[in-house]
């Protein structure tokens, strides 16, 4: 009986959760799609796509995009399936009925698992295909030649080797006014410029060439010298415009190589690129290929490199090494003598003609320039692997990265929408946004700096879900022990709390007081509230702004021994008849229980948190800047202590009161 009641709190709840992921995830799909395709818009406008084609690009990059809004679409759906029940009490029902969360949690938690297996295959098949054709279409696209769109008063360099420039265009006529053409075609020597006033420009049916009709006009061109084997031209390779041509013409045709036509290129690039490649492809490149080019690379430069330096050490030399014993070993008596003796190199320099030393720094100059273009070159071909190995390694974490997060936003979505307790599509909707952004800005990070190199390629990829992962931990757990620390109502009041400057007590007037307190008594509270506030002004930090753990960890205990004498002498003064007194005491600033519960007790994880120097500098900033505001609370406590003992002893200075 048991068994069948939990079975149908399962397919109930998976009842509420399957459409709600189904919509969930269209919008998200939606919302990434348009954000991918903005990011690829200049491949593809202007470039005179057709319809089929622009559809094609479309539904390649839908695919490409599912991956990423499959995981914010089980984040916002299960925020909003738990939120939902627990918003209609039905969470609680099902907790009174003995059920805890997280067996109502189990039939949703398959689900997830299934979506993130079928992830997996998805990324395997059709993501790898998809990118395969995307940009294949994309590459292609920047290939094409741009639409032909002759500006007005302007000269447009759109057609390669030709510069046009039209005053203005005749739509009606379909003429082209004041007409203005650079022509580069045969270089920049011989330079044709042609002036007309109207043209008018067709482009033939194979869309391969232009056809441009000239009217009244005239063209100039420079014409090189003739050139001749036996011409001094030659012998110092000038090349200087001798004569020009002028044609003046009523009429003339102008044909220019434009091809508009769009092709697919072969799509075997791609396909032995990383994109192009399923899991095990990945794996045997990354094990069998990469490594092995690395490897090769390394132990490759290495060689050359101990090469280079005995090629240096020879040939500083002006005869070649003897290789004997007897020569081995004149060399090593040669060189012990040559340690034992300090020699100048000012004076070696001295000791040199003028031409010796310039022709020894030029030799030392193209050795130098030698080295150092080996040593690049082999930086650059090592470098060019290791982005291969890379990007193929990022790739295969990719495919589980994105099925794993689909289970880790289950954690963090479904407990959360049973602590806020809010269903519908707004508070979800905002609440996965922040936290799929957060994600996005992690990943982000993370992936360029394995991308770069900076990083281990599996710590950048992982980061974003090492990140996430404790979250999702606390709050299951803080879910399933039913905590209200994470409630709206609770967090807006504490939020209004904390925010509110002018914060005031909620004191009432007691009407039975049966032991009234008397004045020295009242002064004698009075002084130990003074005494413990005027202990919090003489701490280091406060006093001086000394950044030290230890006063640090002093103001906090000072401050939660003044936030016990402020309250404990409120209570005590209420105990005086009058009304006056309690009204006073209500406009006593409320003192915190510490200074700021963000300090590290343990010294060891404070001296690292400082380290963390983007989060350490924020944590010093937000210290002097409570600092500067609870300065204002303390005084202002000061003063209304100063109001309150003069209602105690009207009759007493203020300066003659204890301290």
């Amino acid at each position: 009986m048991r068994l069948t009641k939990i079975k149908k709190i399962h397919l109930y709840v998976a009842r509420h959760f399957l459409p709600m992921l189904l919509m969930t995830v269209f919008i998200c799909w939606f919302v990434v799609l348009m954000q991918f395709m903005w990011q690829h818009t200049e491949d593809f406008v202007g470039k005179g796509l057709d319809m089929s084609t622009l559809l094609q690009v479309l539904f390649h990059a839908a695919l490409m995009a599912f991956p990423t809004a499959l995981p914010l679409g089980v984040l916002l759906a299960s925020l909003m399936t738990f939120g939902g029940l627990g918003e209609r009490l039905e969470l609680l029902a099902i907790k009174s009925a003995g059920m805890p969360l997280h067996k109502v949690m189990v039939s949703l938690f398959v689900i997830c698992v299934v979506l993130g297996g079928g992830l997996f295959v998805y990324l395997n098949t059709v993501m790898m295909e998809s990118q395969v054709r995307f940009y294949q279409i994309a590459f292609s696209a920047r290939q094409k030649q741009p639409d032909l769109e002759i500006p007005e008063g302007s000269f447009y360099n759109g057609i390669e080797n030709y510069s046009i420039f039209v005053k203005k265009k005749l739509h009606r006529e379909k003429l082209l006014e004041g007409v203005l053409i650079y022509d580069l075609s045969q270089g920049f020597q011989e330079t044709r410029i042609i002036r007309a006033d109207t043209g008018k420009l067709a482009m033939d049916i194979s869309k391969t060439f232009l056809t441009l009709d000239l009217y009244h006009g005239e063209s100039f061109q420079q014409l090189k010298k003739p050139i001749s084997p036996t011409s001094e031209e030659v012998t110092y390779g000038e090349d200087v415009p001798d004569s020009y041509f002028k044609e003046e013409f009523k009429y003339k045709q102008i044909i220019i190589p434009f091809d508009a036509n769009f092709s697919i290129q072969s799509d075997e690039g791609l396909r032995n690129q990383f994109v192009g490649k399923n899991l095990w492809q990945l794996t045997r490149y990354i094990q069998d290929t990469a490594r092995y080019a690395l490897d090769s690379i390394g132990m490759n430069n290495a060689d050359n490199a101990l090469k280079s330096v005995d090629e240096v050490t020879d040939n500083l030399s002006f005869s070649r090494r003897d290789t004997s014993e007897l020569g081995i070993a004149g060399y090593h008596e040669i060189e012990k003598k040559a340690t034992k003796k300090t020699v100048s190199i000012d004076s070696l320099i001295h000791s040199m003609s003028p031409s010796e030393v310039a022709e020894a720094m030029s030799e030392a100059a193209e050795r130098l320039t030698r080295l150092r273009d080996e040593a690049d070159f082999m930086f650059n071909e090592y470098d060019w692997q290791a982005y291969f190995y890379r990007t193929h390694d990022q790739e295969r974490h990719r495919k589980f990265t994105f099925p794993v997060a689909c289970i880790l936003f289950f954690f963090i979505g479904a407990p959360l929408g049973s602590i806020i307790r809010k269903g519908g599509i707004g508070t979800p909707m905002v609440a996965s946004v922040l936290i799929f952004i957060v994600y996005y800005m992690i990943d982000t990070y993370g992936y360029k700096m394995g991308y770069n190199g900076e990083w281990p390629v599996w710590i950048g990829m992982w980061l974003s879900t090492f990140c996430l992962l404790p979250l999702g931990a606390w709050l299951t757990y803080q879910a399933t022990r039913d905590s209200a620390s994470l409630n709206l109502d609770n967090v807006a009041m504490r939020l209004k709390t904390f925010l509110s400057r002018n914060r005031s007590r909620d004191l009432r007037i007691r009407e039975l007081i049966l032991h009234p307190l008397s004045d020295e008594k009242a002064l004698e509270v009075l002084g130990i509230t003074r005494r413990k506030l005027h202990a919090i002004e003489e701490n280091p930090f406060w006093k001086k702004g000394t950044f030290r753990h230890k006063y640090l960890l002093q103001l906090n205990e000072q401050y939660r021994a003044a936030y016990v004498a402020v309250e404990l002498m409120i209570n005590k003064l209420l105990d005086r008849r009058g009304y006056e007194l309690p009204v006073k005491l209500a406009e006593i600033p409320p003192l915190e229980r510490s200074f700021s519960p963000l300090v590290i007790k343990n010294r060891l994880l404070y001296g690292v948190f400082l380290f963390i120097i983007p989060l350490s500098l924020l944590f010093i900033c937000y210290l002097y800047i409570r600092r500067r505001n609870q300065r204002k609370k303390l005084l202002e406590i000061k003063r209304k202590l100063s109001e309150v003992e003069l209602l105690i002893v009207p009759e007493m200075s203020v300066s003659m009161l204890p301290e």
